[in-house]
């Protein structure tokens, strides 16, 4: 599928704003500069391969995924969970193994709190 300058800008916004990160903490984990991102949103730049390689690397999300349209939908309730699980998985890629047991054992005291009377 031919996906154009615009059209990937669109979809490195949509998926940098899923995971609820800024153009320049993106440019940081990327070592990309920020003006260039903005760039590439907006579709005035066209990344190489090895670019957006490291944007979707940064994002915590494969090549396929970033290359994938994303439809415009109004959410319903099962969409906005849906959503709202995606988002944590991307963040959860980006985490090291400590810190992925660490969130682990939160989320066991969160929810053992939550069966309390």
């Amino acid at each position: 599928m031919y996906m154009d300058n615009i059209q990937i800008g669109e979809q490195i916004r949509y998926y940098r704003t899923k995971i609820g990160i800024s153009q320049e903490a993106l440019a940081l984990m990327a070592d990309i500069n920020p003006a260039y991102i903005g760039q590439i949103e907006r579709g005035i730049k066209s990344p190489t391969v090895n670019t957006i390689k490291k944007i979707a690397n940064a994002m915590g999300i494969n090549l396929h995924t970033l290359f994938t349209p994303v439809s415009e939908f109004t959410e319903t309730e099962s969409e906005l969970r849906k959503r709202e699980m995606e988002k944590i998985m991307l963040s959860l890629n980006r985490l090291n193994d400590h810190e992925l047991l660490l969130l682990s054992q939160i989320i066991t005291d969160i929810v053992n709190f939550r069966k309390l009377p």
